[in-house]
């Protein structure tokens, strides 16, 4: 029993000194055996195990000799970045995306293709699977390079079991979409909500990083938030934490995807924003927007943020009432998590500061003062593909981060003998 805890004891200390050192690569891009040592703490024989079966595992590589210091030349290591590539995939309720990175989160491939007519589970995975084929004709890449697909999926997913157990805008409850998915491709698949991944992308790749705890409000078709706390994404006891598209901002308000009324989602989506545009224009509110479209069903998004850039009443109007709503659920998540930083992302970034300039506003006046002195609300830089990001970093998290050993996530290089 002793000699067991010893080996569980020493496996999991080497487990974790392997991710400690593939960080350190990624943050600092090249370092010496004695760097990593001083750096880490270890011996100079332990650096060199871990580097050396890092070695093996092709994900870190000698990069020739230091010329900076005098003496003898230390040996220089670095990241192996294209050794590990993932493909990330976001089921969106308008839309299939797919892409492939590697492990510094730098995208190959990308493509963005229409749902299916038959949006079924089967028939919806099925596609995906046909889409991951073609991504790798594509990208010219054999199956065998490839260590994971990450799947993110609007609603309520459960990340362990790998199911989509209820998203709004398809008409599914509780699908093994992990399972199906592995089945359906032969590689191995972490699934999560797409706004948790969104997340993990910002704290290895955006504004996230270094921080312990911060928010993800991301406002697309939909709208869902991801806390980070402690550097852990909180899912919630049933996985559903973040919904805060769903919280009711007003008693009589418009039926909701999820059969309330009054949702934030059905004042300040994208969806729901453009609906009311064009509801006001079928009235008879004067609009520039309908010298760009005569047939109103046809407005877009487009549409709209060029009406606004040009200040169109109604556009701007319409943008307003929607980011205040915005600004009172951020209060809301704020007060109750007090976290060091919400970041905003998904396509109404597009409205600029018409959007955020009344958010800001509606923020201040609904937070605690006590929450938000040193809380800073700031606009994500990883653009408009950072959701397929988020699904690739899924499997990135697991490398740099996560319970997953090395071995486990290099599914096809046999686990190296101690």
């Amino acid at each position: 029993m002793i000699n067991s805890s010893r080996k569980v004891s020493k496996d999991l200390m080497k487990h974790l000194n392997q991710k400690i050192i593939m960080k350190i690569l990624k943050e600092n891009g090249t370092a010496s055996k004695s760097e990593l040592s001083k750096i880490t703490g270890l011996t100079i024989p332990g650096v060199t195990d871990i580097v050396n079966e890092l070695e093996k595992y092709h994900l870190i590589k000698n990069v020739g000799e230091s010329r900076i210091k005098r003496g003898r030349f230390p040996t220089l290591f670095e990241l192996n970045k294209e050794s590990f590539k993932v493909i990330g995939i976001t089921i969106r309720s308008e839309s299939i995306r797919i892409g492939l990175f590697n492990m510094l989160g730098e995208m190959v491939y990308f493509s963005e293709n229409n749902l299916p007519k038959d949006t079924s589970p089967e028939h919806t995975l099925e596609y995906v699977a046909k889409l991951t084929f073609q991504l790798l004709k594509e990208s010219n890449t054999n199956i065998t390079e490839i260590n994971g697909i990450g799947l993110g999926m609007h609603g309520i997913v459960d990340p362990i079991n790998g199911i989509s157990i209820y998203p709004p805008h398809f008409n599914w409850r509780n699908i093994p979409i992990k399972k199906i998915l592995e089945e359906k491709t032969d590689l191995p698949v972490i699934v999560d909500n797409d706004c948790n991944s969104l997340a993990l992308a910002e704290y290895w790749f955006g504004k996230g990083e270094g921080l312990n705890s911060f928010i993800i409000l991301n406002i697309d078709y939909g709208i869902g938030a991801s806390i980070m706390i402690d550097g852990k994404l909180f899912h919630g006891s049933d996985f559903g934490a973040g919904q805060i598209g769903h919280t009711i901002v007003h008693d009589n308000g418009s039926r909701c995807t999820c059969g309330n009324y009054g949702c934030l989602e059905t004042i300040s989506s994208e969806l729901s924003i453009i609906e009311h545009i064009i509801v006001k224009i079928k009235m008879g509110f004067p609009s520039s927007i309908t010298e760009m479209e005569k047939n109103p069903d046809k407005i877009t998004l487009d549409h709209l943020y060029l009406a606004a850039e040009q200040n169109d009443q109604l556009a701007v109007t319409t943008l307003e009432i929607a980011a205040r709503y915005l600004g009172i659920g951020i209060s809301t998540l704020v007060n109750v998590f007090n976290p060091e930083k919400v970041i905003v992302t998904g396509g109404i970034l597009r409205g600029g500061d018409v959007v955020m300039r009344p958010l800001n506003e509606s923020f201040n006046n609904h937070a605690l003062i006590t929450n938000v002195a040193k809380l800073e609300i700031t606009e994500s830089r990883l653009g408009r593909k950072a959701d397929v990001l988020g699904a690739a970093t899924l499997w990135i998290n697991e490398l740099f981060k996560g319970e997953l050993s090395l071995a486990e996530i290099r599914n096809n290089i046999p686990e190296i003998e101690p």
